[in-house]
């Protein structure tokens, strides 16, 4: 993993930096393009290089020409696996030349003074002792935190962004100063100018924006206060990062913000989440495959609604693995006092303490006791489930997981982990609906299959890598396009996994991906980031990718009927609301959202390439 944090980056009045990417400069074209970008077409880097200068501009504008670092961070794309570095597993994604620049000057108060290009964004000052003091003061007593020890994970569950605006964007960027602040007390932290510019990351789409945000609030934090704060490891700064954007309501891993730190050009980020030092295995990408990021037009409002879901799906997996603990603690107590003896023992344990008898043979895990040992000493969290960090076969883990309840409501939950059912909805996030409870069974297999499609990826890019370099194959050949193949059903069963077993996809995603199947050179497809709206990311044969987006253009976004139901939820949402509501003002602003997008198609559809990480334009 790259030391960046011991750079330096001199910063320099902004307008230097202006006249530099004015000037023409092959060293400059080559940085961009061939370093950052993946991209050397003359007309594109011309349109980067426009979007940098017009974030110094407005920087100017507003501060004055002082020294200053001009500094990117990328969206990042999950076109393979997902969800898996929230419970300890090991995750791939990538990170999207789309990406948003950022001008950035250091103060000497504590003050952020910050503006977006973005007119959704608006403009505003912040005191960090002020919001940090506000933070604090959300209260901790009472029923409502009876049993909980107050510290950053519990607080910025039950109180994110305490006297702040749900939703609001600058709380992406003070997430990475609370936390810290929080965690060292008696920092007095300098403040900083930013300036985000013209962003080309596509917004509320499920290519982690936000975390970006994130990334360049914390990269301005540190080069202005690295005197001030400890000397993290790259491995700390991911899960440091991973749990500030907690401040803003959801719980989620570090996945997103260590692939936007830490992404080399083009290549794939195989993200070791389950090792106690995190880190990462950089894997080379097929050749002859585009990856064409289409935008469903959905919304995923975290500020209405969309914080709830994540949530959910986050005590779907804590639920899953803290009854996965009771059922190794029960099984291995019945082992230890010899109640294994008999046949039908495991199943009869199983229905004493779910209350439901397991409907397939549970052949390895009856018989083989010495399973039940690896399982006690490698089980961690369902990131574990997998061959090579539990130990045991593919068919005993298929096993384990059918012992698991199908789901479980919060009243039965409370009765299981003797507690109540105010501590359950607290801790594992209400089911929206009275009926609702947490899906165990699936969530589990579904992190069980995304571990063996991972592994398998993992052994196509390296094998036709090896290949090609040995000289063994060509990228025409008919080996090395059956990888090719191989690779897209792979993308398209976890497009099953996500929307069967993990439920967050939605009929728009399903749509859209149902008529890419069908455009020229498809190979396969899924939704890329949280789910519930948002991009899919399409893998297309390279010379197909410009006709997939023309056909897209036609099929899906070219046809008003494609939007009816995504207009008539958004409607009603308007009608039945209470205006000035934050469900009112979404429904609103998406509304307008998706008619600016209808009239400005090509930009919802393109062809990414895998651009390096979060990183300072350096010109020296």
């Amino acid at each position: 993993m790259p030391e960046i944090f011991s750079r330096e980056f001199k910063a320099v009045p902004a307008a230097d930096i202006i006249a530099r990417l004015k000037h023409s400069s092959a060293s400059l074209d080559d940085l961009l393009g061939n370093g950052i970008y993946v991209n050397t077409d003359r007309e594109y880097l011309a349109r980067q290089k426009a979007r940098m200068i017009k974030t110094l501009e407005c920087h100017i504008e507003r501060v004055g020409n002082v020294p200053t670092v001009l500094l990117r961070a990328p969206g990042r794309l999950n076109a393979f696996l997902e969800y898996l570095d929230m419970c300890g597993g090991d995750h791939m994604s990538t990170t999207i030349d789309g990406d948003i620049p950022m001008a950035l000057s250091f103060r000497n108060d504590d003050v952020l003074n910050l503006y977006n290009y973005n007119p959704l964004f608006p403009a505003t000052e912040v005191s960090l002792n002020k919001e940090l003091e506000q933070f604090r003061q959300a209260p901790w007593s009472g029923q409502a935190v009876a049993g909980m020890t107050d510290n950053w994970d519990s607080r910025s569950l039950l109180f994110p962004y305490y006297g702040r605006k749900q939703g609001d964007w600058v709380n992406y960027i003070l997430s990475p100063y609370i936390k810290a602040l929080w965690e060292n007390p008696g920092i007095e932290m300098r403040g900083a100018d930013m300036t985000f510019g013209p962003s080309t990351t596509p917004f509320r789409a499920g290519v982690s924006s936000s975390s970006a945000m994130v990334v360049l609030s914390f990269l301005a934090m540190f080069f202005a206060n690295r005197d001030k704060l400890p000397k993290w490891t790259n491995s700390q700064v991911c899960r440091f990062l991973g749990e500030a954007e907690w401040y803003v309501g959801t719980h989620g891993g570090a996945n997103d913000q260590m692939t936007i730190l830490f992404s080399l050009a083009n290549s794939v980020s195989y993200n070791r989440h389950s090792r106690p030092e995190v880190s990462v295995t950089t894997l080379p990408f097929l050749k002859g495959i585009h990856v064409v990021l289409a935008n469903s037009l959905w919304e995923v409002n975290k500020s209405a609604g969309g914080n709830q879901s994540f949530n959910m799906r986050k005590g779907w997996i804590k639920m899953s693995e803290d009854l996965a603990e009771i059922l190794i603690s029960e099984v291995t107590e019945a082992i230890k006092n010899c109640e294994n003896t008999k046949p039908g023992w495991l199943g009869q344990l199983v229905e004493r303490l779910f209350g439901f008898v397991p409907d397939k043979a549970i052949k390895h895990l009856e018989q083989q006791p010495e399973l039940w040992e690896k399982i006690r000493r490698n089980f961690k969290k369902l990131g574990s489930l997998c061959e090579d960090i539990l130990g045991i076969p593919d068919e005993a883990i298929e096993e384990f997981i059918a012992l698991l309840p199908v789901k479980i409501t919060p009243d039965a939950a409370a009765k299981l982990l003797k507690t109540d059912y105010a501590s359950v909805i607290r801790n594992y996030t209400n089911p929206k609906r009275s009926i609702g409870g947490y899906h165990l069974r699936t969530t589990a297999r579904f992190f069980y299959r995304q571990n063996v499609i991972g592994r398998r990826l993992q052994q196509i890019f390296e094998a036709a890598a090896l290949q090609l370099k040995s000289g063994d194959l060509t990228e025409t050949s008919k080996v090395y396009d059956c990888y090719r193949h191989e690779v897209g059903v792979l993308v398209d069963k976890l497009q099953d996994a996500l929307t069967f077993d993990f439920r967050v996809s939605i009929p728009q995603i399903d749509f859209l991906l149902s008529i890419a199947k069908r455009g020229p050179g498809y190979l396969g497809g899924k939704l890329t980031g949280a789910g519930k709206g948002g991009c899919v990311s399409i893998l297309v044969r390279a010379e197909d990718s410009q006709a997939m987006c023309e056909y897209l253009d036609r099929e899906y976004y070219g046809r008003p009927e494609s939007f009816e139901y995504y207009r008539m939820v958004l409607t009603d949402d308007i009608k039945f609301s209470e205006p000035g509501s934050i469900e009112h003002e979404s429904a609103v602003e998406r509304l307008a959202n998706l008619d600016h997008a209808l009239s400005a198609i090509p930009e919802n559809r393109r062809v990414v390439t895998f651009s390096k990480g979060a990183c300072a334009i350096n010109f020296e």
